[in-house]
């Protein structure tokens, strides 16, 4: 009975913890099918939902935390360009997130020649506030804080070396950097960034490309340590001691030893103690009582991992490691229906790729459907080939570098090989699945569908399975398919425009600009890869609704911070046709973007003032550029939409010019409900005679917190209070969303209240 106090606590706490409970109700739901005693199952939830309560009470670091002198260097950090961000410790043992811009590449290279990970270093630094999350699917840096345990954010404006950090921990993290440092230096390139993910867990280094067909395909967990490599670990060192004479009592305690210890070397992520935890005991000798219970292993693990670090509980890899762990254990009966080694390697797969899918559909909207296949022949290659290869040429890059250069030259081409497979197989078309973010009804009930689907299939019903699964699916699947209202949301994503139309039931979607950087050089950042607006903060929205195609991108015109996430949107969500202004297909803030429109076989349309489609009752109209000529802000493409009583204008940068000239040549279409203010707010847009024209219900200023440019000007805001105009700005309410149905009211939704 006390152990169910902390499920209700967790019930209370929030949302999500509800949720995270409904995840694991699922093995006590078992464990009394099965006729097992409970205890170890409500322990087991009852530790981890006091944890998630904990973690979901939402609680903020002491705000009155001094900022501290000094500070160690985690092995978790980065250099990107030139800044340096990562994860420290102070001397009283608070962990601080730390971003530190180098003052120059000298500097950069002293830092890393006298070390990072594991030194101490001398600061002079202020707090800084993590930025609010774009909208519910997007990052949210303060939630990924506190999942790390640490105090907050660290803005350094000096830093000066200090020396080594005393103590295990420090020397540990140093290990782990040197080794990382090594593989670098004695890998060839094409192979390094394999090496670390899969020796030191390091995968920073990774191509983001690699990383997308690793999703696709679903062979992530084999290029993230867990059991499987710990076990390969395991085997070689078990085999290669014993056949040099070690006895076999010496080579448990020697691994016993050693395997908390790589736990850190590896990076220490959930799954590595999991894997080693269990390890450790199952090394322990058994007594006379029987054997141990891999059940009552695994959950005695995750009770010791919790007790240290409560917060990881909510994060995505501790969730699904364990979940399929065990998914695992509690389906012998389903494993021992196989009829071969390779049918039993398809259920392993179908077990732990089905235990996972509401956690992946919670966190990242979307599973891989290929995995089903694609883990029948990457999981022994791994197995067989990749890993055990990568832990020889460790081995031998120490002791003998030349035998280590000798089988590079023949793993190297293999392994490029494999690559370009990978890449291939990683765009076949039905690789994903990507049904979006289901609500908490939904959730629950492919919860229970899937709960259903082992517990039929352990009867050995596996048609009538398969039908429950497939049929809640086909369920969650389409729910976006029957939303009758008009949509239309303008995206945060800081000082730029970003805005989707979704129309009623899905009949057609229209994703008007993707925001981007602003460039005052005219370059991009050294090492900034695949982190811009339109994977961060696009991306995920449109995937959080279950969108992986829009009709149309429609991009007003050429400047960053409109268009140039658009090549980012375009590597994960496909597009039926792209629209631009006349005489812009070749202005250089496109080249990214007609670059990916070639590639992958995307139709670019100029558009001009006049021209338009139709959508069932919606209307889409052209009302700038009137001419061929691309001149700047004013020849923007100008989309007005009418639906019903609902009237929509997005102005990308039209200024004062371009406002005279609409409220001229298309009056008739004024006023309107929705308008999107030209230019940020910008005090050369939104004019007294436009404003009066249009008259809209409410305005939308799309721009940055805190912009260097004041925008909204406080002459527009100014003039819309005048005016009795109602407006409301992404910087202060975050993404907006207007739903709209045709004989009722409009109905708004924000991510954030003003100020937060």
């Amino acid at each position: 009975m006390y152990l169910a106090l902390p499920v209700l606590a967790a019930a209370a706490a929030s949302t999500v913890s509800t949720l995270f409970m409904a995840l694991l109700l699922p093995s006590v739901a078992a464990a009394a099918v099965k006729r097992e005693p409970p205890p170890v199952w409500m322990a087991v939830i009852g530790i981890a939902a006091a944890s998630f309560a904990w973690f979901s009470s939402g609680e903020n670091p002491d705000p009155f935390l001094s900022v501290p002198e000094e500070i160690i260097w985690t092995d978790k950090v980065s250099a990107s360009g030139g800044l340096l961000r990562g994860f420290a410790e102070d001397p009283s043992g608070n962990r601080w997130y730390v971003n530190y811009r180098f003052r120059s590449v000298t500097e950069r290279d002293r830092f890393f020649r006298e070390g990072i990970a594991g030194h101490r270093f001398l600061i002079r630094a202020e707090r800084e506030e993590p930025d609010p999350a774009a909208h519910s699917y997007a990052f949210d840096m303060a939630k990924w804080l506190r999942s790390e345990g640490a105090a907050g954010i660290l803005k350094l404006r000096d830093a000066e070396p200090a020396g080594e950090a005393p103590g295990m921990a420090a020397a540990l993290r140093r290990w782990r950097a040197a080794l990382g440092s090594h593989i670098r230096a004695h890998f060839p390139e094409s192979v390094a960034a394999e090496a670390e993910a899969l020796v030191i867990g390091e995968r920073s280094a990774t191509a983001p490309d690699d990383e997308r067909a690793y999703k696709r395909l679903g062979i992530t967990h084999l290029f993230a340590i867990s059991g499987l490599h710990v076990g390969i670990l395991i085997y070689l060192l078990r085999e290669v001691l014993l056949r040099v004479g070690v006895r076999t009592h010496i080579v448990r305690t020697g691994l016993m030893l050693f395997l908390p210890v790589y736990a850190m070397l590896a990076g220490g992520a959930p799954p590595v103690w999991r894997a080693v935890l269990i390890s450790v005991m199952l090394l322990v000798p058994e007594s006379k009582s029987g054997k141990r219970r891999l059940d009552l292993l695994l959950a005695a693990g995750m009770i010791l991992f919790l007790l240290v670090h409560p917060q990881s509980v909510s994060k995505p890899g501790f969730q699904m490691s364990y979940l399929a762990a065990f998914a695992l254990i509690h389906s012998s009966a389903i494993l021992s229906t196989a009829r071969s080694g390779l049918h039993q390697a398809w259920l392993v797969t179908v077990i732990c790729q089905v235990a996972v899918t509401p956690v992946l559909l919670f966190h990242f909207f979307e599973t891989s459907l290929s995995s089903f296949v694609a883990n029948l022949l990457f999981v022994p290659l791994f197995s067989v080939l990749i890993l055990p290869a990568n832990l020889v040429l460790l081995a031998l890059s120490f002791i003998l570098p030349q035998a280590a250069g000798l089988l590079f030259t023949v793993y190297v081409p293999l392994r490029e090989a494999l690559a370009r497979f990978i890449l291939v197989c990683g765009e076949l078309p039905l690789s994903v699945w990507t049904p979006g973010r289901p609500d908490l009804p939904l959730l629950l009930l492919l919860i229970t569908a899937v709960f259903l689907f082992f517990l039929l299939l352990e009867r050995r019903k596996g048609l009538a399975a398969g039908t429950v699964l497939g049929v809640v699916c086909c369920i969650v699947h389409a729910v976006p398919y029957t939303e009758p209202s008009v949509r239309v949301t303008f995206i945060d994503v800081g000082q730029g425009d970003s805005a989707l139309v979704e129309l009623p039931y899905r009949r057609g979607i229209i994703l008007i600009d993707t925001g981007g950087r602003l460039l005052f050089d005219g370059t991009k950042e050294e090492g900034r890869g695949g982190y811009g607006v339109g994977e961060r903060v696009v991306v995920p929205f449109l995937k959080g609704r279950g969108i992986t195609k829009v009709d149309k991108l429609i991009l007003s015109h050429p400047d960053a911070d409109h268009a140039e996430a658009a090549d980012e949107v375009l590597r994960e969500i496909r597009a039926g046709e792209i629209h631009i202004g006349p005489g812009t297909i070749g202005n250089a803030g496109y080249a990214d973007v007609m670059e990916t429109a070639k590639v992958k076989g995307i139709p670019v349309k100029e558009r001009v003032s006049g021209m338009g489609w139709q959508e069932g009752e919606t209307l889409f109209r052209y009302l700038s550029p009137a001419d061929t000529e691309y001149r700047g802000n004013n020849d923007s493409l100008v989309l007005h939409m009418e639906h019903g009583e609902l009237r929509a204008l997005f102005t990308g940068d039209l200024e004062e010019e371009g406002e005279k000239r609409v409220i001229r040549e298309y009056g008739n279409l004024f006023p309107v409900t929705i308008l999107k203010a030209g230019h940020h707010g910008s005090k050369t847009s939104s004019s007294a005679p436009f404003l009066d024209a249009a008259s809209p219900s409410i305005t939308i200023f799309s721009a940055g917190r805190n912009n260097r440019y004041g925008h909204p000007h406080p002459d527009v805001t100014g003039r819309l209070m005048e005016a009795g105009l109602p407006a409301v700005s992404t910087a202060d309410y975050g993404t907006m969303t207007y739903s709209f149905r045709i004989g009722q009211s409009m109905m708004i939704t924000h991510s954030r209240t003003n100020g937060e």
